[in-house]
């Protein structure tokens, strides 16, 4: 039986590349397809992405995603590809007042500053993509969420929609790919979200520590030679909320950029995901 996995990144190769997750976000879901697996990718469809080079489609069912944020309705949707030589299907989320720019740089207005609207833009990201869940009628197994940009994902899963039954069954894991600052993250960007002060206590300024608390599995993905251990060992807010919730960080590296280092990843991960052989 397939293992359904949703797929959550702010960038995807060709689509959108800032850093290695866009690389690890086009090589990792295309394994798993070709595993005959159940894996669907979600991200954002920034303005300068072309819907005539890739295809992208409209879905009747997901043109009006309704969407609670900052105590309103809000409405975004999102269309289907797929990531180009594959077969994985990609779910653009289109949002323009937060995602409609052209900047490729993503995260950044400049090359030393980062956005200080990136916990506001990725919240509302991480909630739409919860939502678009219930638009597909589509109930998987595990919610792979990459980076700081999805961090969010375990929180609201376990507060704003905990008692939903319709999630119940689903399992967050947290990739941590980039340790980076991702601009001002505070009482204001949760409470945006949908979060009670009680829901972000004791980590009013430490969002990955409050998505470790939640999330039901830490993973880490490094490559290119990078040693993301090393970095997070030395993270004190990410080190306080492990030993606070007595997680661990499940480690997964391509020390060199060879097929047999990718085939050993690709192994390591279908053993995690339980994915049968």
């Amino acid at each position: 039986m397939a293992t359904k996995i949703y797929y959550l990144s702010s960038e995807v190769t060709p689509f959108s590349e800032a850093t290695d997750l866009a690389i690890i976000s086009n090589k990792v879901p295309a394994h798993f397809q070709e595993k005959k697996q159940d894996l669907r990718i979600f991200t954002p469809r920034y303005g300068f992405v072309s819907e005539r080079r890739y295809i992208i489609r409209e879905v009747i069912r997901l043109k009006e995603i309704e969407v609670e944020f900052k105590g309103e309705l809000t409405y975004g949707a999102a269309k289907s590809a797929f990531v180009p030589s594959t077969k994985v299907q990609v779910y653009f989320m289109e949002y323009a007042p937060y995602f409609g720019g052209k900047n490729k740089t993503l995260y950044k207005v400049n090359e030393s500053r980062y956005n200080q609207r990136n916990a506001e833009k990725y919240f509302y990201f991480s909630k739409i993509a919860i939502e678009n869940l219930t638009y597909l009628y589509w109930q998987p197994e595990f919610i792979l969420c990459n980076d700081w940009t999805t961090a969010m994902v375990p929180v609201l899963m376990k507060t704003v929609y905990a008692e939903e039954e319709f999630f119940t069954e689903m399992k967050t894991v947290l990739n941590l790919v980039n340790i980076e600052e991702m601009g001002k993250v505070g009482k204001k960007q949760f409470e945006m979200a949908g979060l009670l002060p009680e829901d972000y206590s004791g980590y009013e300024d430490n969002l990955l520590g409050l998505a470790i608390k939640h999330a039901d599995e830490i993973i880490s993905i490094s490559i290119n030679g990078k040693d993301n251990k090393k970095q997070i060992e030395k993270h004190k807010n990410i080190q306080k909320a492990l030993k606070n919730s007595g997680k661990k960080v499940k480690y997964f590296t391509v020390p060199e950029d060879t097929e047999e280092n990718w085939e050993q990843l690709y192994l390591d991960l279908e053993t995690f995901f339980g994915v049968e052989n």
